[in-house]
């Protein structure tokens, strides 16, 4: 036997779910909402942002900088809740947040629970309903609105439906891409939603010697001999590839029916050649009584040496005074750009983010309604559209969260 009917139900009750039905709770009685999560408690994935910290937001989130089909989407809805408005409106919930590196936000209290708290204690002023650990089997259409077949017999009327079901990455908190079925059996159609802001993966034998290494540098990501970005930070070498965060925002690019990528690595990237190779000259000078071996200890981290010894590919044995000039100009060359093939990424349990998702050109980008099923809303991951490390996934969440609640409450 279905409930009493509501004016909207939100399906998935993560961080863009959350903020929708706060939104659409600003516009009409929350006793008219309801929130319906499978896992026994809100906002599971919240928590293991940032470290724990939860890093929210980022003072400099573009809609430009986003991926996915159609980035206007994004510049519609920091239209409705943009970065500067997401900091008003957290306040308003009681979070004081603080700047960091790069114009990453965070709670000033450096708890991701914060900002869930904030979130659920809202939702709790606004008498929004609340449904725990049941799983949603099926939505389907009726006269004046949807009918929500959930698990154990359990059924939800309402007017309009937001679905808010995430994406499939970080399946461990729940994110399997139930949302997609439910879309797909309504008539939408996917762009294949891949792993992105993950780990890639390399046969290289070198990384087996240095797993653990960090190192900053450059990372430029070719494909065949096509530069596609590059960024600056920390490097970390894994026994099968490569991590950090440098690595995780270009992973966005991989495409697994395409081939040939490959990443430059630029240890000294604030060194042009002719500096490095002035540096490696006054070494030569003043460390000339000492083995290749130990040539380029104390600029390398001590891992790293043997690596790059070997693709030196100088004898090791000999005196550093018996490198020639051609030698040292090698060895800039080695040090400026070690290029590794990948071949793939981690799994979806390793990745932050889904690429791809419903495609936009479905979805009214002024409501995010669907242009085919009319009550119909999306919010969050589930759309073709991903970020970059630093907050600008989460910004998306609660600017898209907030454009879906207010529409779907007027609709």
């Amino acid at each position: 036997m279905s409930e009493r009917k509501y004016k909207i139900a939100i399906i998935g009750g993560g961080a863009s779910g959350m903020m929708a039905a706060i939104s659409a709770g600003r516009v009409i009685p929350g006793e008219d909402i309801v929130l319906i999560e499978k896992n026994d408690r809100l906002g599971r994935k919240i928590l293991a942002t940032g470290n724990g910290r939860c890093n929210f937001s980022n003072i400099n989130c573009s809609w430009k900088d986003y991926g996915g089909q159609d980035p206007l989407l994004v510049k519609e809805a920091f239209k409705s809740l943009s970065p500067k408005d997401t900091i008003s409106l957290f306040e308003e919930l009681g979070i004081l947040s603080k700047e960091e590196s790069e114009g990453r936000l965070y709670p000033y209290t450096e708890q991701a629970a914060s900002i869930k708290q904030s979130l659920e204690l809202k939702l709790k002023d606004l008498n929004v309903s609340i449904i725990l650990g049941y799983k949603v089997k099926d939505v389907r259409i009726i006269e004046k609105g949807f009918e929500i077949i959930l698990t154990y017999g359990k059924t939800v009327s309402a007017q309009n439906v937001i679905l808010a079901t995430g994406g499939k990455a970080g399946s461990q908190f729940g994110s399997t891409g139930d949302g997609y079925l439910i879309a797909e059996r309504l008539g939408h159609s996917l762009n294949t939603p891949l792993p992105g802001l993950v780990q890639m993966t390399s046969e290289d034998e070198s990384f087996k010697e240095l797993k653990g290494v960090r190192a900053k540098g450059r990372v430029t990501l070719l494909q065949a001999n096509n530069v596609l970005d590059s960024e600056l930070g920390e490097i970390q070498f894994t026994e099968d590839g490569l991590s950090g965060i440098c690595i995780f925002n270009l992973s966005r690019y991989l495409k697994p029916h395409i081939k040939d990528y490959f990443v430059d690595i630029d240890l000294f990237p604030s060194y042009d050649e002719k500096a490095l190779l002035e540096k490696l000259a006054y070494r030569k000078k003043h460390l000339k009584d000492r083995k290749v071996e130990n040539f380029l200890f104390g600029i390398l981290k001590d891992k790293l040496v043997p690596v790059y010894l070997k693709r030196w590919g100088i004898d090791d044995r000999l005196p550093v005074e018996t490198l020639s000039f051609d030698d040292l100009r090698h060895l800039v060359k080695v040090l400026k750009s070690w290029i590794v093939a990948i071949n793939g990424t981690r799994s979806w349990e390793n990745a932050q983010v889904t690429l791809g998702g419903i495609k936009s050109s479905e979805v009214n980008r002024q409501t995010l309604e669907s242009k085919l099923v009319p009550g119909l809303f999306f919010a969050g991951e589930i759309l073709d559209v991903d970020g970059k490390c630093g907050g600008w996934n989460l910004q998306w969440a609660w600017s898209s969260g907030y454009l879906a609640g207010s529409k779907a409450s007027i609709k």
